[in-house]
């Protein structure tokens, strides 16, 4: 169909415009992707080459989306514009380049288990876990925290150091961080100029650029540097601070860049009125926002009002409990909506994992999204060092974190004793531990390593010559709950991948980069506030709201740290509520066992037992208080069953 067959408005001036540097400010529900891919269509149709055309996503998911979207488009040549994330497009380019083999680095991910491993390495020097994460969030911002601060090196002493430690680290343990990658890319090329290593694009459109850091944006600007550019947003979407990601770069786009021209779509095809007022209530508390009235409920598209509600439950099991009941029973009164329209989020894993498995003693399929979650049980990651260790006998990665487990330091001071030795003498590491094993060797302090050593050689020896369900069902045996989960996505491989070395590929990239599934299957997927991010649910249910929780603050945070984190979480539960068409649930508990309130930082507001046990008094959050006069009064469990119709 022509690019602008139907198209009218804001989204057909965004689509036809011919400007080299466009700026769009676009809500949620409000439609950006669409006008982004009409301007595709637009330059394929007037005959601009589809591998000329970059069109970048902050996630895997959303580039999925973006490439069905453009081969939905019906336009010759859609199915060839590159659609990718920045890491993808940054390991193509550095591999082209062999940068890794220049910089003596290893194209070698670490998993969330394996960074453990790396932190716990480097906290000692650095002043703890707390001081140290902080610091690697800046090495992969490429040190630019601030909008005022230029990406590229290091901007004190400490980080000098921090920087030094962690790649002498990484290079040990031939690995590398997938925060790395932009920034490793964006050296080279600016290093290089004349090796023209940098693919060209005559234009280049990037969604979601508030998400983007310094590094990632500095960047998307290069690869334009000689095309057009469009960079489509909303900071009051930006939620990703942890990463240092840049609202200002949205928010000053048109002053930071000569002849920008500039859009707002304001009008939501996606959430109803009601849901419309909750939110821009909420966003309206935003000091920061430049849209205080960010949404406007689309007058051509009407939806009826959607069912809002707020609960505060007596307890932690009531929440989980009424929960998985009210989706079951709305999925029973709903047969035309699929499981995969209903959408759990969670402030909280525990919590978020608890209403799955209710779900599923319910005879739904739930699986959960948060990161990496299959391998947070220590059995888990250890199947997977297995596997990985029976195709690379030498991945020094893994032997690192299989040395760890079981302790709570992940046995940093032997560790560091046999590395030390490594580096001193040039021996490798696998080489070092059968020394030590064999008596050749003596280092202090060592006996743990050596019994995990010889532990490892034992559990490969029995993996010798396994493949397919036979092989997965040793690494994790069916009968083992706390791995349940990645035995079922291995499984799943397994049938169609049985040999070893493809069966890990296909499991780390599952696991790295997982693509959620579609809304049309029978899946209810469960995940935290931040991953739902471009998603839309005919049912959204937002668990876990206890102050504490949302917003999360330290108690020493400094006032201007306290009151940014504070900003945030109100833009993330913003985010949340708006990905709802039809039904909106937003509930918390009163009572927690006193663990589980500790353990996800609620505000505990006074002590109790309950039958014996120690549970902890909190409060709901906050936001609810700021969701203005058309939000609903907050309920208790039993008036909830009792309006909503379900037991």
């Amino acid at each position: 169909m022509p690019w602008d067959s139907g198209l009218e408005g804001i989204h057909r001036e965004v689509a036809a415009n011919h400007g080299a540097r466009l700026h769009v400010l676009a809500g949620p529900g409000t439609g950006k992707t669409f006008a982004m891919m009409r301007r595709v269509a637009r330059l394929l149709e007037a005959g601009v080459a589809p591998e000329r055309l970059l069109a970048v996503s902050f996630t895997r998911t959303a580039a999925r989306d973006l490439r069905e979207q453009l081969g939905a488009l019906g336009v010759e040549g859609s199915e060839n514009v590159r659609a990718t994330t920045l890491h993808s497009l940054c390991f193509s380019v550095l591999g082209k380049q062999e940068v890794f083999a220049l910089t003596n680095r290893a194209p070698r991910p670490l998993l969330a288990f394996e960074r453990d491993c790396l932190e716990a390495d480097l906290a000692t020097h650095f002043g703890g876990l707390r001081n140290t994460r902080k610091l690697l969030a800046g090495y992969e911002a490429a040190w630019a925290r601030l909008q005022h601060e230029d990406p590229g090196h290091t901007k004190s002493p400490e980080d000098l150091a921090f920087e030094t430690a962690l790649l002498s680290w990484l290079r040990f343990y031939a690995s590398m961080l997938i925060g790395e990658l932009v920034p490793l890319t964006l050296s080279f090329l600016n290093a290089n100029p004349a090796l023209n290593a940098a693919p060209e694009f005559d234009h280049v459109l990037v969604d979601e650029y508030q998400d983007l850091n310094k590094a990632d944006q500095s960047l998307v600007r290069l690869l334009a540097q000689s095309g057009s550019l469009l960079v489509i947003g909303d900071d009051n979407q930006s939620i990703y601070s942890f990463r240092y990601a840049n609202p200002e770069g949205i928010r000053l786009f048109p002053q930071d860049v000569a002849g920008t021209t500039t859009f707002t779509i304001s009008e939501c095809r996606r959430c109803p009125e009601n849901v419309v007022a909750i939110s821009n209530a909420l966003i309206g508390h935003d000091p920061h926002t430049t849209r205080p009235v960010p949404l406007t409920p689309a007058p051509q598209n009407p939806k009826p009002p959607a069912d809002v509600w707020i609960v505060q439950h007596d307890t932690l099991e009531d929440e989980v409990a009424a929960t998985a009941s009210f989706i079951h029973n709305y999925l029973e009164k709903h047969p035309e909506t699929l499981p995969g329209r209903v959408l759990v989020l969670s402030t909280r894993r525990f919590i978020g994992n608890a209403i799955k498995d209710a779900l599923i003693s319910k005879g739904r399929n739930a699986l959960s999204y948060f990161q990496e979650d299959e391998l947070s049980a220590d059995a888990a990651a250890e199947g997977f060092c297995l596997l990985s260790l029976l195709v690379n006998g030498n991945d020094r990665a893994s032997i690192r974190a299989w040395l760890g487990f079981g302790s709570g330091d992940h046995r940093r001071k032997a560790i560091a004793r046999v590395r030390k030795h490594c580096e001193d003498s040039g021996i490798s590491l696998k080489e070092a531990l059968e020394a030590l094993a064999a008596g050749q060797l003596s280092l202090p302090h060592t006996g743990g390593l050596i019994q995990r050593w010889n532990d490892l050689k034992g559990r490969l020896a029995a993996l010798d010559g396994l493949s397919g369900l036979d092989l997965v069902n040793a690494l994790w045996p069916v009968d083992a709950e706390d791995s349940a989960d990645i035995r079922l996505i291995a499984a799943r491989i397994a049938v169609d991948t049985p040999e070893p070395e493809a069966l890990l590929d296909e499991l780390r990239a599952a696991i790295t980069q997982p693509e959620l599934p579609g809304s049309g299957g029978d899946v209810i997927q469960v995940m935290s506030l931040h991953k739902s991010k471009g998603l839309t649910r005919d049912v959204v249910i937002v668990s876990g709201c206890m102050a504490g929780t949302l917003p999360s603050v330290r108690p020493d945070d400094p006032p201007e740290i306290r009151n940014s984190k504070i900003e945030e979480q109100r833009r993330l539960f913003y985010v949340a509520l708006t990905r709802a068409t039809r039904v909106l649930v937003i509930s918390g508990s009163v009572l927690l066992p006193l663990g589980d309130a500790l353990r996800g930082g609620a505000t505990v507001k006074k002590k109790t037992l309950v039958q014996g046990k120690a549970h902890a008094v909190v409060a709901f959050t906050p936001f609810v208080a700021e969701l203005g006069g058309t939000a609903p009064k907050a309920l208790r469990t039993g008036e909830w069953k009792k309006a909503a119709g379900f037991e």
